[in-house]
């Protein structure tokens, strides 16, 4: 009895959580388009990204992604994709 009691209570818990209008995570896109591999900083993470390769980075809706690659900084807003083409 204890089973099904957990079982429905976990299912109706679900339920509610389906409707909730809260903010949905998304993520930033960095596209590598250059010849060769690229040092970059995503909020102050290292990262290698090698040609020809893209990368997400989680954030959250109206959420500001800093980028780094060499000295170039740039901020890029949730959702939104980086070119880079050295």
């Amino acid at each position: 009895m204890k089973i099904k009691v957990l079982c429905v209570g976990l299912l109706l818990s679900s339920a509610a959580m389906a409707n909730d209008p809260g903010q949905n995570p998304k993520s930033i896109s960095v596209l590598n388009f250059s010849e060769g591999a690229v040092d970059l900083w995503v909020n102050g993470e290292y990262r290698e990204l090698r040609s020809g390769i893209a990368m997400l980075q989680p954030c959250l809706v109206g959420e500001q992604v800093e980028i780094q690659v060499g000295m170039e900084l740039t901020h890029i807003e949730c959702g939104e994709t980086k070119e880079i083409e050295k």
